[in-house]
């Protein structure tokens, strides 16, 4: 869940209608894959907020010998995720700034003053982590200079 649907307290009513529709959230829990002898864990966890330190308790998310992507909405987590073995972590919250001007001047991106994860890939040791923009606004219901996506990410396995 996001930080919208925490403070609205639509979490259980959002829960039940994306089951519904064949939606499931990974509410602080894990699910594994498996491709052939590759195993990907998938990791879920709910808003992290500020107030308390990240992803307490992640690390019994993390299985050995798989792939784990942490999938987070507020990017602020990536460190805290790298340290606790994530190898990718896959987040939104920012919308990419919604309202941003950046090809004149960085600093025209109102995310940049909450967060260095405003967009885009970014890595920490051997982890990554990918922002999205999202498809949602807030505040003014309008995006300009950063587009509204849906993103495919494609995982690929790297020869050695």
């Amino acid at each position: 869940m996001g930080n919208h649907e925490i403070y609205a307290e639509a979490e259980k009513y959002t829960e039940r209608e994306a089951a519904k529709r064949g939606i499931r959230f990974l509410r602080n829990e894990a699910v594994q894959l498996h491709f052939g002898d590759a195993a990907l864990n998938l990791a879920g966890v709910d808003y992290q907020r500020k107030v308390r330190p990240y992803l307490q308790g992640a690390e019994g998310l993390v299985a050995p010998d798989a792939l784990n992507i942490l999938l987070s909405h507020n990017p602020d987590v990536f460190p805290v995720a790298e340290q606790k073995g994530f190898d990718l972590t896959v987040s939104g919250h920012t919308h990419g700034g919604q309202v941003t001007v950046e090809m004149l001047n960085p600093l025209l991106n109102p995310a940049r003053y909450f967060t260095p994860y405003v967009y885009g890939l970014y890595e920490r040791g051997k982890s990554k982590l990918w922002v999205t923009s999202g498809i949602g606004t807030i505040g003014i219901p309008a995006r300009l200079g950063a587009p509204a996506e849906v993103v495919l990410l494609k995982l690929c396995a790297i020869s050695s």
